[in-house]
Order: C-alpha cells, then sequence, then structure tokens
C-alpha cells in the first residue's frame, strides 16, 4: 500500500484535494487540545452507555458490536449537543478556513460523529450481533444522497488517537471521488460492489493524534478493525457549502 502524503501549503493542498479527493493536515491541533478531546470523547462514551444500561434500551447514537474478543463501539452519533468544547473545534479556523478555500464557500454543518474503535469489556445487556468494527468500502455520499445534500459536502476527520494499520485507521481510494459509484446494502450499511476497487491501491491514512484528513464526499474510503488494546478515535463533522 502506499503511504498518504500530508500537504500544509495552501495551492497544494487544493491541488491533491482536487486531484485525489483527500488531503492530511498533520498535527493542526496541539497536546492540551488533543487532551481535552481525549476527555470529551471518554465523557460522551460513558454517558451514553450509563443512559443505555439505566433505561434499559441501546441509545439510538450507540452503534456497537461484538466480536471474538468481546464488544467494540464503532461510533455515537450525533455528539455536538453533548460536548461544548467538540462543537466549538467544528466551527475552528484552522478547520473552517482550509474548507472554506476548497469549496469556494461558507461550509455549513450538517452532520457529525465520533468514530471510537473502541474495545469496551462484555456488557450482556446489549444484543447486538457479532461482527468487527470494519467499515465497508463506501462513500459518504451514497448516504447523503437520499437525503438530497449536494455532491459537494467536505468532510474532515479529525484523529483523537494516532492512527496506523494496527488500530484500524482509514484506507481511501484516490481519485475515486471525480464519479459517484453505486452501492449495495449490507449489514453495516452500503457498500460498493465487489471488484469496483483493488485493496492494493488503497492508502492507509497513518498520522498522529492532532492531524486533519479532509475529504470529498464522494471518495471511496474503508478501514480495518482495530487489533489494539485501545481506541482509535476520530472526531468527524461533515459541511456543505452555504
Amino acid at each position: 500500500m502506499r503511504q498518504a502524503i500530508a500537504s500544509t501549503n495552501e495551492d497544494s493542498i487544493r491541488a491533491k484535494f482536487d486531484d485525489d479527493g483527500y488531503v492530511v493536515l498533520p498535527t493542526v491541533f496541539n497536546d492540551d487540545e488533543i487532551a481535552v478531546m481525549q476527555q470529551e470523547a471518554d465523557f460522551i462514551l460513558d454517558l451514553i452507555i450509563n443512559s443505555s444500561l439505566f433505561h434499559e434500551r441501546q441509545s439510538r447514537r450507540l452503534d456497537i458490536r461484538r466480536n471474538k474478543a468481546g464488544m467494540v463501539v464503532r461510533k455515537i452519533q450525533p455528539i455536538i449537543d453533548l460536548s461544548l468544547s467538540l462543537s466549538r473545534v467544528s466551527r475552528d479556523e484552522r478547520l473552517i478556513g482550509v474548507i472554506r478555500t476548497l469549496m469556494h464557500d461558507e461550509p455549513v454543518l450538517m452532520e457529525e460523529k465520533l468514530n471510537y474503535k473502541q474495545p469496551v469489556p462484555v456488557m450482556d445487556f446489549f444484543q447486538v450481533p457479532e461482527d468487527d468494527d470494519r467499515f465497508p468500502i463506501h462513500n459518504d455520499y451514497a448516504y447523503y444522497l437520499f437525503n438530497g445534500y449536494p455532491d459537494s459536502i467536505i468532510s474532515s476527520a479529525i484523529t483523537i488517537d494516532d492512527c496506523h494499520a494496527g488500530n484500524g485507521t482509514i484506507l481511501v481510494f484516490p481519485g475515486t471521488h471525480r464519479s459517484h459509484t453505486q452501492h449495495e446494502r449490507v449489514r453495516n450499511g452500503l457498500e460498493v460492489r465487489a471488484g469496483t476497487v483493488e485493496m492494493a491501491n488503497a492508502v492507509p491514512l497513518e498520522v498522529p493524534a492532532g492531524s486533519v484528513v479532509l475529504f470529498h464526499s464522494m471518495l471511496l474510503h474503508t478501514s480495518l478493525p482495530n487489533y489494539s488494546d485501545g481506541p482509535r478515535r476520530m472526531m468527524i463533522y461533515s459541511h456543505y457549502p452555504k
């Protein structure tokens, strides 16, 4: 697999995004800011799991799976009403300024989620199917088009933990953003038809915590299971042009 290339110059950011459908901005947020994000992620996870257990019903925000090792939280969505600091990050100029440049318009937040890929103790209350935390090969526009959103949506993934192959980081397929690809419904959501892309062409986004990955809504991407003992958390915001 090829390695992801990081860009920091505005012209190179725009050129790479236009060519590949994504761009990596390394270490945008500092250690103190990352620590706050991690604390907020822990708080939200405790809040949603404890709420589910107390009310004896699984929160609709919670995507949790059972795998061979135990249980894993895939994501919690939405979360922005649960964390003032994460809400502020969605409006941070270090994020919005780049999106504005790529979008040629003012970005408007339309969706957010926190992807955890976090192993948790087995809780028998959660009656979930045996599965892993892999996300199918898909693009986000396959979901957005059903709600009438434009294909010019740009998503930003802020890495709350270091991301590498061992903990199931995102893999992207450069250049696949130029046209929409047909999807089929699978148990984990929507997925492109087998043979649409080759895994050998996937680029793993191995980046440190505090980095930002910007990607086009039609860019195909996936992730592998988290084989580590810790979480692989990404805060993902999606903006459309005003």
